[in-house]
């Protein structure tokens, strides 16, 4: 059985390919891979070596083919791709909004963003996209409107990475065949190194509370809040330090709140990381931040890492993160107004109390460690597309009908048709629309 796996792939700068390429080698012990990627040349020595890496663009025959889908711009042959041809959905965001309007918007086809609205949310999403073209939706709009209905209509199967987006599948698409897959654990040190030696390594001061915010700080990650948090526990413990694990995003003025703040040199940030010293940063943190508001449904592999060397880590309360994990393994921050004085109590408390620390990191350990294994997830996703692509060509024909009508007036009256059914609860109903309204458009089949 041939599977085409579709993702941007090491060294993009992204997770997912890190996420895919971790997966690859496992995967292909148990069918023939081939990586699809828009330069496969640019592609790591170490994919390459792994499984055969061809260009998108000239896509082999598969029997099915996996989309690994998030909610960047890196991702946007993989969404055209999945447009294309119809197979399994690793869908590692819920919301792909800031895809799809780097698809439409920014290349300069509001139209078609704003009928990519209407046809997920009919007049709410007109309005609402009109206001989001006017650069009046901010990050909260785009948020509560995850854009995701075609490519998930047009799957044979959708894979999630945490239970919440696995309800939320569920709901929007009942009878479609999908898998809730734990984010496996891979480290590239393991056993993990001391926090001692890590601090070594890395330069680290051996006494410092050390709060580390992994990966690419962005404004979704309250660094804002974390920053003046910080200032103010170093004032009573100079000891205390944050430090980002990673590069932070051009526009974000990290520097600036620092300085507003009075944090100084309590605050480090390394650029970006390879996965080992990525790893090492985790293993020197006293504390890791990982706060996500607005979510668009992501599970981080940086949490799933900080829980698997041992460390507490505090997310978002409501985020795919703070659903999958029990309380006492991770420690949750309510996104509310009193978001800043809640997170400033939990760090002083972990502060206070180095016992807990530990406990909470040992916790998390055992937990990570005996359910996110990398074999038993590829295992599991093995299962998933054996099954998937069983029923292949009835999932297909059944898509087929669906787009038969795409471009035309029938194709718009089929939309209208569809999102009246997708707010009745009744996406994944076949409606046999074709034959019913085809006479109204005044053509013939």
């Amino acid at each position: 059985m041939r599977i085409a796996v579709w993702s941007p792939l090491p060294p993009s700068p992204s997770g997912i390919a890190d996420y895919v390429a971790e997966t690859l080698p496992a995967l292909s012990k148990r069918f023939d891979v081939v990586a699809l990627a828009e330069d496969p040349e640019a592609v790591s020595a170490a994919v390459r070596d792994a499984v055969p890496v061809h260009r998108a663009a000239e896509p082999p025959e598969a029997d099915l083919h996996v989309h690994h889908l998030g909610n960047s711009p890196a991702h946007a042959f993989v969404y055209r791709a999945a447009l294309a041809h119809p197979g399994v959905v690793v869908l590692h965001d819920w919301n792909l909004h800031h895809l799809v309007l780097r698809e439409t918007v920014e290349r300069g086809d509001v139209s078609a963003y704003l009928r990519e609205m209407r046809r997920a949310y009919g007049e709410t999403g007109t309005f609402v996209g009109r206001q989001v073209t006017r650069a009046l939706g901010g990050d909260l709009l785009p948020a509560l409107f995850p854009l995701n209905e075609r490519v998930l209509e047009g799957s044979l199967g959708v894979v999630t990475l945490s239970a919440q987006t696995s309800a939320r599948v569920g709901r929007r698409l009942p009878g479609r065949p999908r898998l809730h897959l734990p984010h496996h654990l891979s480290l590239p040190l393991d056993p993990p190194p001391s926090r001692e030696e890590s601090r070594r390594a890395l330069g680290l001061p051996a006494d410092a509370f050390v709060v580390t915010a992994p990966g690419l700080a962005t404004a979704s990650k309250r660094l804002d809040l974390a920053v003046r948090v910080m200032a103010r526990l170093r004032a009573d413990h100079p000891e205390s330090l944050l430090v980002v694990a990673g590069a932070a995003e051009a526009r974000l003025p990290l520097a600036s709140w620092a300085a507003e703040a009075g944090l100084g040199d309590g605050l480090r940030v390394s650029g970006r990381l390879d996965l080992t010293d990525f790893e090492r940063h985790l293993a020197a943190a006293d504390a890791v931040l990982a706060l996500r508001f607005p979510s668009h449904g992501e599970m981080s592999g940086a949490v799933v890492r900080a829980l698997g060397v041992g460390r507490p880590v505090l997310v978002t309360t409501g985020s795919a993160a703070a659903a999958e994990f029990p309380e006492g393994v991770i420690v949750p921050v309510d996104p509310g107004p009193r978001e800043e004085a809640e997170l400033e109590a939990c760090l002083r408390h972990l502060y206070a109390r180095p016992a807990l620390r530990e406990t909470i990191g040992t916790l998390a350990a055992v937990h990570v460690r005996e359910r996110h294994r990398l074999e038993d997830t590829v295992e599991t996703l093995a299962s998933f597309l054996r099954a998937v692509e069983s029923g292949k060509a009835e999932a297909l024909a059944a898509i087929a009908a669906d787009r038969s009508g795409a471009g035309g007036l029938l194709g718009y009256f089929m939309e209208e048709v569809r999102w009246g059914a997708r707010d009745l609860g009744l996406a994944d109903v076949r409606l046999g629309l074709e034959g019913l309204l085809r006479p109204l458009t005044g053509s013939a089949r």
